[in-house]
C-alpha cells in the first residue's frame, strides 16, 4: 500500500478512537449518575424507616415521663398539711445517720390503707431530718405517681424515679437484681446522688424548655455478672423559676443497640454515635474491610455542620454514601454507611465495554466498506460512473454526392 493509504488507514483510527472515547465518557457519566442516584433514593428510602424505629423507644420514653408528671402534678395539688408527717414518716422513716431510707417493705410488697398495693420501691433521702412540709409533701406525691405509673408500664420500662439536686431519690424498679438495696439499706450518709449531667440538665442555659435528655451511654455490672449498657432519660419540672425534681427512667441499651446494627443497606455497615460523635455501637460488614475504611472524626464532621435531624451526604473521599438519623433525647446519630465503589467499577466496566464495541464496530464498516471498493464489479462501477457522460455527436461529418440527378 502506498503511503497514502496508511496515512488514511491511521486517520480513520483516531477518529475512530475518539468516537468510542466521547461515546464511553458520556456513557459512564450517565450510567454512574444514575446508579447513584438510584442507590442515594433507596438509601434515604432505608434511613427514613429506621430513623422512625430508633426514635421510637425514646418518644415512648418521653410520653412516659410525662404521664408520671402529670400524675405527680394532680397528686400534689391534692395532698393537704394535716396528715403529711405520719404518712411520710411510714413510709420514709428515719435510717438513724440523718437520712431517711424506704421502708423495707415498700420493695418486699406492702399492702396499704383501703386495699392498695405497693412493691419494688426504693428510696434515699439525704438530711431527711431536716426536709420541710413541702419537700415531704413533694416527695409523697412522687411516691404515688411513681409506683403507680411504673407499674402501669411496667412491661416497656423497667424503672421510673423522681429525684432532686438536693441528694434524694424515690426509685420504682422491682426487676432490679441488686434490689436496690444499695438505697434502701448500704449507701453511706454522705452518699452524692448528683450524676455529673444533672447539671446540664437542670440548666435553664442548657436546657431552657425543660425537655427530655438522656444520659451519655454507661456500662455496669449487675451481681450476674452479665455487662449491660443503659442511658437515663430524665425531664425537669418547673413551676414558674422554682425546681420541682425531675422524673426519669434507665433504658437498657444492650439489645436495642444489637437490633439498630442489624440488616444494614447491601454491602454497608450500621453505626450509632453519642453526642460527642464517640462510636458506641458498630455493626459487621461481610464485604472487604477495606470498603469501608472510613474515619469516624470524618464522619461526625460532616454531620455536625448538616442541620437536618436525617438526610444523606458524601464521604470526605466521595467513595462513600452516609446516611444519618438525629435522636431526640439522647442526642444521637444513627449512621449507615454503604461504599460506592461497585457503582464506579460497573460504570467503568461498561463504558469500556461500550468503547470496545464502538471502536470494533467502526473499524469492522471500514474496512468492509474498503474490501467492497476493492471488488472487481464494483470498482468498475465506480470508474463508469466517475467517466464524462456522452453528448450528441457534435462534428458528424455530411457528405454530399458529386453528381446530381437534377444536373444536365
Amino acid at each position: 500500500m502506498t503511503t497514502r493509504n496508511w496515512i488514511v488507514i491511521a486517520l480513520h483510527i483516531v477518529v475512530t478512537a475518539a468516537l468510542a472515547g466521547v461515546s464511553a465518557i458520556a456513557a459512564y457519566h450517565i450510567l454512574n449518575t444514575a446508579l447513584g442516584t438510584a442507590r442515594a433514593e433507596t438509601l434515604q428510602s432505608y434511613i427514613r424507616v429506621r430513623a422512625e424505629r430508633e426514635q421510637f423507644l425514646f418518644d415512648e420514653a418521653r410520653v412516659f415521663v410525662e404521664a408520671a408528671e402529670q400524675a405527680f402534678r394532680r397528686r400534689l395539688a391534692h395532698i393537704g398539711e394535716d396528715d403529711v408527717n405520719a404518712r411520710f414518716d411510714d413510709l420514709f422513716p428515719p435510717f438513724g445517720d440523718g437520712t431517711r431510707r424506704s421502708a423495707p417493705d415498700l420493695f418486699d410488697g406492702l399492702e396499704l390503707p383501703g386495699g392498695d398495693y405497693v412493691f419494688g420501691i426504693g428510696a434515699f433521702l439525704a438530711e431527711g431530718e431536716r426536709m420541710t412540709q413541702e419537700e415531704k409533701r413533694r416527695y409523697l406525691a412522687a411516691f404515688h405517681a411513681v409506683r403507680s405509673v411504673g407499674e402501669a408500664h411496667l412491661g416497656t420500662f423497667s424503672s421510673l424515679y423522681y429525684f432532686t439536686p438536693d441528694r434524694r431519690a424515690l426509685l420504682f424498679a422491682p426487676g432490679r437484681e441488686d434490689r436496690l438495696e444499695f438505697y434502701r439499706f448500704e449507701a453511706p450518709a454522705d452518699f452524692d446522688l448528683e450524676a455529673d449531667e444533672d447539671p446540664r440538665l437542670f440548666s435553664r442555659q442548657t436546657n431552657p424548655l425543660g425537655e427530655m435528655q438522656c444520659t451519655r451511654l454507661s456500662r455496669f455490672v449487675y451481681s450476674d455478672g452479665g455487662e449491660r449498657s443503659a442511658t437515663a432519660c430524665r425531664m425537669p419540672m418547673w413551676e414558674g423559676d422554682e425546681l420541682l425534681g425531675a422524673f426519669g427512667t434507665s433504658i437498657m441499651m444492650t439489645e436495642h443497640l444489637v437490633r439498630a446494627l442489624e440488616a444494614p443497606p447491601a454491602g454497608g455497615v450500621n453505626m450509632m454515635f453519642d453526642r460527642e460523635g464517640s462510636v458506641i455501637a458498630r455493626g459487621q460488614t461481610g464485604l472487604v474491610a477495606d470498603r469501608l475504611a472510613i474515619d469516624p472524626m470524618d464522619i461526625m464532621a460532616l454531620l455536625r455542620d448538616d442541620p437536618r435531624p436525617r438526610g444523606i451526604v458524601r464521604g470526605p473521599d466521595a467513595g462513600h454514601l452516609i446516611a444519618f438519623s438525629r435522636i431526640d433525647g439522647p442526642d444521637w446519630y444513627f449512621v449507615s454507611v454503604i461504599p460506592l465503589d461497585d457503582i464506579e467499577a460497573a460504570s467503568q466496566h461498561w463504558a469500556a465495554v461500550l468503547f470496545a464495541i464502538v471502536f470494533v464496530c467502526s473499524m469492522l464498516f471500514a474496512g468492509l466498506r474498503g474490501l467492497i471498493r476493492r471488488w472487481r464489479p464494483v470498482r468498475r462501477l465506480i470508474r463508469i460512473r466517475r467517466s464524462p457522460s456522452r453528448g450528441p455527436d457534435r462534428h458528424r461529418t455530411i457528405r454530399f454526392a458529386t453528381g446530381s440527378p437534377f444536373s444536365d
